[in-house]
């Protein structure tokens, strides 16, 4: 058991990681590799998606539009998630507002683009429940990501202790991500 925990010290004496030699340090190397494999698969993933759905779509040009603007707006909300992962409680309020309200356009034009699709195929009362549902979603997250900027109702966060006993505590602003 030494022995190993040595070889990782001396494995990682040869990385060129800041705390090099510290098994925190290995394991925090080793989740960051593997988050970018998790990363390149899913794009690969997608990409493969793509060119299969575009091939089929490319006869009719409607499909084929909605094929690329449906990828492009995904691909688009991925790097806006992406970096608002990477915020930090010291980013700048504009920043993080910029990225909530880009989040929620995508989202919007996703939402849309999928309601109309599958509306095309339903019914007529089917259509009007989907759309319903679609601007539901959509003037909810408008409220809870563009307008909601934080500052209304109460002050508290509400939640439970370990005793199960409701406590309310107070969340500095700067401590929300």
């Amino acid at each position: 058991m030494d022995n190993a925990k040595e070889e990782m010290r001396r494995a990682a004496a040869t990385a060129d990681s800041p705390d090099a030699g510290e098994p925190h340090a290995i394991a925090a190397h080793l989740q960051g590799w593997c988050r970018a494999c998790l990363h390149l698969a899913a794009l690969a993933f997608l990409a493969c998606a793509f060119v299969q759905t575009a091939g089929r779509a490319r006869h009719d040009p409607w499909d084929l539009a909605f094929v690329v603007a449906a990828y492009a707006s995904l691909a688009a909300l991925f790097v806006v998630l992406r970096r608002a992962e990477r915020l930090t409680p010291e980013s700048p309020a504009d920043d993080r507002r910029w990225l909530q309200r880009a989040a929620w356009t995508l989202s919007t034009v996703l939402s849309c683009l999928f309601a109309y699709r599958v509306a095309r195929i339903m019914p007529a009362a089917m259509a009007v429940a989907v759309w319903a549902m679609t601007a539901s979603v959509v003037v909810g997250g408008l409220y809870f990501l563009v307008l909601n900027d934080g500052d209304r109702g109460s002050e508290e966060d509400c939640h439970v202790a370990d005793d199960g006993k409701l406590v309310f505590q107070k969340i500095p602003r700067e401590e929300m991500v």
